[in-house]
């Protein structure tokens, strides 16, 4: 690995944008009791600013779910600004982003501007959900690619984690506006490593080809003039997915990507969305973005803590943390040894069919008080997640979509998975959790057997 050291480098600065939207999507899970005034007395000053931000469950789910509008557009926008600046100068875009969102989100003195940074920081997440992996995947051999690709979601839950951790020793009325401002320092930090890092020598092939191969070579390290010169001349051939025969299919799952003689009509968003013979594509690929959300990883992110409170006051913050932990182990072992070897398709009903179960459990625990349970429950309702529902719906598009219509259905999926998030971060705090994991259950084992019974194996 001596040769891709620079490499490896370089793909831990980009994916600090992505821990940055871990990080923001879960901050005020931890903090809410402290920050939300819950004595009746409302909210006290310490020195410039009230301790805590008077609101009621519909104003803080609003000031949590805002942050997916925010990505929505940061997603939509993503594209054509890498497109006409480049990835890096997007990224640096993003931290200033990110910095601005912290101060703003740190600062409020009340909760509509604390729902305005959850917003700015939306933006910047959406818009790392985009880039960071298309500037990885630009950057890594082909041969590796596979295994840089899981940086993104591993880097995710990450930021999920530490924000969990600050949040067991900062979530107090004099404290919680530390966890906020994190954010800033991330974003300087990575500002400041950004200017150190090449560009994406894809984008720069069609500005600068002599600066493409400076970059490329400065990536890899140890390759000759020939290589970086083959792998460049390579990068500007036309890939797309090609139907095989069906003596083939068994080998390739019924695509196949290779080089094409020349560039293929790109098909539009609402294309790909409403023209018939797209019609079963744009089912598969948003129906699976859709049940990523609506089976209620978020609650969980996003409303853990709270949802654990009232059965184990003391305990709840400390099971949220082992839980992140759970979701980070289990990404990294599925991604290494899982997605290569079993079907798609199978693992994705597994996950579907034991989040749901566990919802069932976790609703029982709750409507019970039985602590134990709800905890057994939440703890195996994510690792079922992590395996299956929570990465493989990024990875469907290019596995059972032809070549002119993945970026479209790439940008379908993110509007279908962003507006998933935000209905179940606003509903969440108004919907008795009992009722609320019901729902998910329902939802769960429904996607499974419709994943069963439409979804191609792949």
């Amino acid at each position: 690995m001596a040769e891709h050291k620079y490499l490896l480098y370089t793909v831990g600065v980009i994916s600090m944008a992505t821990f940055q939207f871990g990080y923001n999507m879960a901050e005020l899970n931890e903090p809410r009791e402290a920050m939300t005034c819950p004595e009746a007395n409302g909210p006290r000053a310490s020195g410039l600013l009230p301790e805590c931000l008077e609101m009621s469950d519909w104003q803080y789910g609003l000031a949590t779910s805002i942050f997916a509008i925010g990505g929505l557009f940061g997603a939509l926008a993503a594209q054509p600004i890498g497109k006409r600046y480049g990835r890096r100068r997007t990224l640096m875009l993003n931290s200033v982003c990110f910095i601005l969102a912290a101060i703003v989100k740190a600062l409020a003195p009340n909760v509509a501007v604390l729902t305005l940074g959850r917003l700015l920081s939306g933006l910047s997440s959406g818009s790392s959900a985009v880039v960071v992996p298309l500037y990885i995947n630009e950057i890594s051999p082909r041969h590796l690619r596979g295994r840089y690709g899981g940086v993104t979601q591993i880097t995710v839950n990450f930021g999920i984690l530490i924000t969990q951790i600050l949040g067991l020793f900062l979530s107090e009325p004099s404290y919680w506006r530390l966890i906020l401002i994190v954010g800033a320092v991330v974003g300087a930090f990575q500002a400041f490593l950004l200017r150190g890092i090449p560009e994406s020598p894809k984008y720069l092939l069609g500005t600068d080809k002599q600066a493409a191969k400076e970059a490329l070579a400065r990536l890899r390290a140890t390759a000759s003039d020939a290589a970086v010169k083959e792998e460049l001349e390579a990068m500007m051939q036309p890939t797309g997915v090609i139907h095989t025969t069906p003596e083939e299919e068994p080998l390739t799952g019924g695509h196949h990507t290779r080089p094409r003689a020349a560039p293929v009509p790109q098909v539009s968003t609402w294309a790909f969305l409403t023209q018939r013979n797209f019609r079963k594509e744009a089912m598969i690929v948003c129906g699976l973005m859709l049940a990523q959300q609506l089976t209620g990883i978020n609650a969980c992110i996003l409303h853990g803590v709270s949802i654990l409170r009232g059965l184990m006051p003391s305990a709840a913050g400390y099971i949220n943390v082992i839980i992140s932990v759970a979701n980070l182990v289990v990404t990294f072992v599925a991604s290494a040894t899982l997605f290569d070897r079993v079907s798609h398709k199978h693992l994705l009903i597994y996950s579907m069919s034991g989040m749901a179960t566990c919802a069932f459990l976790l609703s029982a625990g709750i409507a019970n008080n039985i602590a134990i349970l709800s905890a057994v429950a939440l703890f195996l309702f994510v690792c079922s997640f992590s395996f299956g529902l929570g990465p493989l719906p990024w990875m469907v598009s290019s596995k059972v979509v032809d070549y002119e219509a993945v970026d479209a259905a790439q940008s379908s999926a993110l509007v279908f998975s962003w507006f998933g998030t935000f209905l179940v971060a606003f509903l969440v705090p108004i919907i008795p959790p009992v009722i609320t994991f019901i729902g998910f259950g329902c939802i769960g084992f429904l996607s499974a057997a419709i994943v069963w019974f439409g979804v191609p194996n792949y």
